[in-house]
């Protein structure tokens, strides 16, 4: 609904004789959200073209923002960061609704288990649990016209509030070279996608999410890579798989570097 308000205004005719009944209902109930939030943020909201919902956190407006004090994105240094990947899975109803959970712990498993893994969905993270990883793996799928999934929504927006700050603090950041000092620095993520290729802008979470990981300070270890629910089966496997290896040969060479760094370490005690 959210993204059907993205259309272009409706004018003085009367649209209800455009729509079947299931599309006109669906706007209505859009109306009512756009009607509700405008009440809760007292007006002064933000509407991007994915449906994400924001409040600037700047200005002298009463603010709506994720999180408190505590929730606070800041630069963990890279002593202090975990040694263990993660593993993000995200849903949404339907057909791929438990495809990219199934993948997401066929990788964990594929790189040692919990011990050598976190397994988290993530509408149980914010952008703060990702700064605590050397190295972040998503795995997630879209939501109609390239919006994030249901598990993705709060997240996704959480990542783009924390990207605005991140921009506007740029300066007060930037100590020696700003991007060392940004919050996700430090940490290399890779992101798979399932799309619906049928769709306008399929791919838009995916990279999106990726543009604003980046904005963040973080790397990327892999492109971001697509997986269309179009294909058959065995087609999005074998995509899956190839990326899958990729990151496997990856975490084989970051462990041989982890035991030859403590094995220095060690001769130089």
């Amino acid at each position: 609904g959210l993204a059907l308000q993205c259309q272009p205004a409706r004018k003085s005719v009367d649209m209800t004789k455009q729509l079947n009944p299931d599309e006109h209902y669906i706007r209505e109930l859009a109306d009512e959200v756009v009607n509700t939030r405008q009440r809760f943020l007292g007006g002064s909201l933000i509407h991007d073209t994915d449906g994400i919902w924001t409040k600037s956190v700047y200005g002298e407006c009463d603010g709506f923002s994720f999180g408190t004090e505590t929730d606070e994105l800041y630069r963990v240094p890279d002593e202090e960061k975990k040694e263990k990947a993660l593993i993000v899975y995200a849903s949404q109803n339907g057909t791929t609704g438990g495809t990219t959970k199934t993948f997401a712990k066929h990788l964990c498993k594929s790189l040692g288990g919990d011990t050598y893994c976190d397994l988290r969905n993530m509408s149980g993270i914010m952008a703060k649990d990702l700064a605590m990883y050397k190295r972040v793996y998503i795995v997630c799928n879209t939501s109609g016209l390239g919006r994030p999934p249901c598990d993705g929504e709060v997240f996704y927006s959480h990542v783009q509030l924390e990207a605005m700050r991140c921009q506007e603090n740029l300066e007060d950041l930037a100590i020696g070279d700003g991007d060392e000092e940004k919050p996700l620095a430090g940490t290399s993520v890779a992101i798979a996608v399932w799309v619906d290729s049928s769709s306008p802008d399929y791919a838009k979470f995916g990279l999106g999410l990726t543009e604003e990981l980046v904005s963040l300070g973080a790397s990327t270890a892999l492109k971001t890579i697509t997986v269309d629910e179009n294909i058959s089966k065995s087609e999005q496997k074998q995509t899956f798989k190839e990326w899958e290896n990729t990151i496997i040969e990856m975490e084989k060479a970051s462990g041989t570097r982890r035991r030859t760094s403590k094995t220095i370490a060690t001769s130089a005690a």
